[in-house]
């Protein structure tokens, strides 16, 4: 299929999809609520960032970012496994092997399992791709025997290689199949201005999902201690969880670490079941965003610190620069609304599957 046509398919299958009357995807969000997966302000959160993503303009930008055209190296037979930690959170894997040209194979999470085949399912309805063309399975050895030409996934450090030995152990790729895996836990924000937008910005980066996608906040820096905008900033997670309350609850080792902080005399703000501190920098911990005092040299210090760890590093508007860093800086208010040209661990998805890089 011509790179223009897949652009132009791809739109109205997303469209399609997302239409407010689609009674697939809404039985899909009830169930996904009703059954404990995710909240509904996260879900919907979810679907209105890919409605003002997944458009042809969208579509496009990401296609010339990635440098194809027509006549491109098709993206290879694809394994997808999708994380389920957040809602859709592997949308942009499946897109990056259609767009591409590639034939899809998707390992649909159990920890997400309504949502993203609802979309499949568009697809092969509305844009002609079919069976063979895009599978989907919640189980992993459905695939065995199938030589994929490549894989992608995201993982922790530690989960990373038991998935790659079921896959290598399950004949699922091929002997020189490439493999793509994301192991990015967090991103950083510097925050040098204290109007609302930006705090808006700054509180839904940290709070949305709980604190625990990829691209959500786990440190900022700041010029001023935590101790002197603590009571500002509440007043902005308040407004925040009134609308977006926080699903997941975190077990007593937070309530510990409050007490702990507390006896050390850490500056911090308890918020029942989330906690920012000032200093102690162990990132061991969910639900705990680490307040920094400091400049923008300290956000490039922080940032060669974590290393692979960090995913992107935020900036509040476009005057505002860390040096060395400008590959990896993104905006603050894209953090939990990325474009569909975001790059995971700095690795464009299209760009790696049509072997434009």
């Amino acid at each position: 299929m011509e790179l223009e046509r897949r652009i132009s398919y791809l739109a109205e299958a997303c469209e399609n999809w997302l239409h407010e009357e689609n009674a697939y995807l809404q039985e899909a969000v009830e169930r996904t609520v009703d059954e404990g997966y995710f909240s509904l302000p996260d879900v919907r959160n979810a679907l209105q960032a890919l409605r003002r993503s997944c458009t042809p303009e969208g579509l496009r930008t990401w296609v010339e970012r990635a440098g194809l055209e027509e006549g491109h190296a098709p993206a290879p037979l694809t394994l997808c496994l999708h994380a389920g930690n957040l809602p859709l959170v592997g949308m942009q894997d499946a897109l990056a092997v259609l767009l591409g040209g590639g034939r899809y194979s998707g390992k649909i999470s159990r920890k997400d399992p309504y949502l993203m085949p609802t979309f499949l399912n568009e697809v092969k309805k509305t844009a002609g791709w079919n069976d063979r063309q895009v599978q989907w399975t919640h189980r992993l050895s459905d695939f065995e025997g199938m030589a994929h030409e490549a894989v992608l996934f995201a993982g922790s450090e530690r989960s990373v290689p038991p998935v790659r030995r079921a896959v290598e152990e399950g004949d699922m790729a091929s002997r020189d199949a490439r493999f793509l895996v994301r192991t990015a836990g967090f991103s950083l924000a510097w925050v040098d201005r204290r109007d609302p937008r930006v705090m808006e910005d700054l509180t839904e980066a940290v709070f949305r999902y709980g604190g625990m996608g990829c691209r959500s906040v786990a440190v900022v820096v700041a010029p001023w201690p935590l101790d002197e905008i603590k009571c500002e900033w509440t007043d902005y997670i308040e407004s925040f969880w009134l609308e977006n309350p926080q699903y997941l609850q975190p077990g007593p080792a937070l309530r510990h670490r409050f007490a702990y902080n507390k006896a050390v005399e850490r500056p911090q703000a308890w918020l029942d079941h989330f906690l920012v501190q000032e200093g102690g920098l162990e990132l061991d911990r969910d639900f705990i965003c680490y307040w920094v005092q400091g400049d923008e040299e300290t956000v490039a210090d922080l940032a060669g610190q974590f290393g692979p760890r960090l995913q992107s590093v935020y900036l509040p508007h476009p005057e505002a620069e860390v040096p060395g860093w400008a590959e990896r800086s993104e905006y603050l208010t894209d953090a939990q609304s990325p474009p569909l040209h975001w790059k995971p661990d700095g690795t464009d998805p299209l760009r790696w599957l049509t072997r434009q890089a």
